[in-house]
């Protein structure tokens, strides 16, 4: 709207009408609204998140445009809006692909920009940043979470005398047993381009990871991930558990006694499955005996909020992404979905909102354990895509084609090594510039 001033005929003085339009100017940029996309959102949840909004905007005098991208396209979108300048003002994107936009300059490391993000970072699980940090940089807060548990047919687990799976020898020791009455175990992904969720479970829980040498090698071939790699190939060679199956149907034949799933499973079985109440518990993994303790680490996801450069709203987008994040805003976005879309469960990233989910106690319990445990991937400079390509051919190589685990898995790590060569000398000027505004940022 254009507003021109007049003073008995004529214009004000030259300086005076200055100051008017420089005061109306900010006005209007104060009254912008906060601009943010999220990702993989269903119709419903967007209505809700749209409603929610309100207390941020009564809290802090911003309103908030949602817009909300699929899974299959939402990094051609951010990576057109990045080159455009055209760019949301938050970002909730898939957590590996944040440092990749973060490295190229186009979002900001949240750590050295606001003084309180410790106190964020303290409200989620510390795993879950794995994919969202580079050289000390961090850039996104996780607002949702993905965990891995298991699934258990406690009625014909008691036919063997067991209820309480705790490591994968004992899982390995009772599979001949089921497997003879009929039903055997599934892991979650099979041989699918997700196969790497499984296989980093395996090398986790025997301490190694995809990365070695402050990310400059592959961890793929380091003995531990040669020994994770021959057990999970062993349970499909030897144990001969299946390679692709309709779990949800699998599970309420009986076909399967036990399966790892995401925790949506848990609410599709109490809704879907009455024949089947009292006959199946929600567990965690099993794990892998290190010392005294077992280790159940287990691949988990989510999406994170970001802050792009562009941004003119940069404290603005961080104040949203504090209160997306804090425990009362988790806790009742996560009430209302459970509430308005049936079948369907929200898992926060606060630890704390987990507490307050509509199931029980016991229940809750076991998912906050299940998050404390679980982690997502490292972040390196090679494509995620590409990382999980090397994985699943090794994958199939081994239990499809008959190769040698050890001689397919140290193939995926010289074709990782490569890659990782390649990516660095890609990437050294965006790392240089990197270093150099931490280093800024620090003094």
């Amino acid at each position: 709207m254009l507003i021109i001033v007049f003073m008995e005929g004529r214009f004000v003085k030259k300086t005076t009408f200055t100051v008017i339009v420089i005061m109306l100017l900010s006005a209007l940029t104060f009254a912008k609204p906060l601009e943010v996309w999220l990702t993989g959102l269903t119709n419903e949840e967007l209505s809700i998140f749209r409603e929610m909004s309100a207390d941020y905007t009564k809290k802090y005098g911003v309103e908030v445009v949602f817009s909300n991208l699929s899974w299959g396209d939402f990094e051609s979108r951010f990576i057109l809006a990045a080159a455009s300048g055209e760019t949301p003002d938050v970002g909730g994107m898939g957590p590996l692909f944040a440092p990749e936009l973060g490295l190229r300059g186009a979002i900001i490391d949240l750590k050295t920009t606001f003084a309180d993000f410790n106190e964020v970072y303290s409200r989620i699980a510390p795993n879950f940043f794995k994919s969202l940090t580079y050289k000390g940089a961090y850039f996104g807060i996780p607002y949702n979470a993905n965990v891995t548990v298991a699934f258990q047919r406690n009625d014909i687990l008691a036919q063997i005398g067991t209820l309480d799976i705790k490591t994968w020898d004992e899982m390995r020791s009772i599979l001949p047993k089921t497997q003879s009455k009929g039903s055997n175990m599934a892991l979650q992904w099979g041989l699918t381009e997700n196969v790497y969720a499984d296989l980093n479970m395996f090398m986790w829980q025997n301490g190694a990871d995809d990365y070695i040498d402050n990310l400059t090698k592959s961890g793929f071939d380091s003995p531990a991930s040669i020994n994770a790699f021959k057990e999970y190939v062993d349970l499909y060679n030897k144990y001969k558990i299946p390679k692709d199956i309709p779990f949800f149907q699998a599970f309420s034949t009986g076909e399967l006694f036990y399966m790892l799933q995401y925790q949506n499973m848990y609410t599709n079985l109490r809704t879907a499955a009455p024949q089947l109440n009292g006959k199946w518990s929600m567990v965690q993994v099993p794990g892998t005996t290190q010392g005294k303790e077992i280790n159940r680490a287990a691949s988990a996801g989510g999406a994170a909020l970001t802050i792009f450069k562009n941004s003119r709203m940069k404290n603005e987008a961080w104040n949203f992404i504090k209160w997306m994040t804090e425990e009362k805003t988790q806790a009742e976005f996560a009430k209302l979905v459970m509430a308005k879309i049936p079948g369907s469960i929200f898992v926060p990233a606060n630890r704390q909102a987990v507490l307050k989910l509509d199931m029980p106690k016991e229940d809750l319990q076991l998912m906050l354990g299940a998050m404390d445990a679980g982690s997502t991937s490292t972040y390196g400079l090679v494509a995620p895509k590409l990382r999980r390509r090397y994985l699943q051919f090794a994958a199939q190589e081994a239990i499809l084609q008959g190769v040698d685990a050890e001689t397919a898995i140290r193939k995926a790590a010289s074709e990782h090594n490569s890659e990782i060569k390649k990516k660095e000398k890609e990437y050294a000027r965006f790392i240089e510039t990197l270093l150099k505004e931490q280093s800024k940022n620090k003094k």
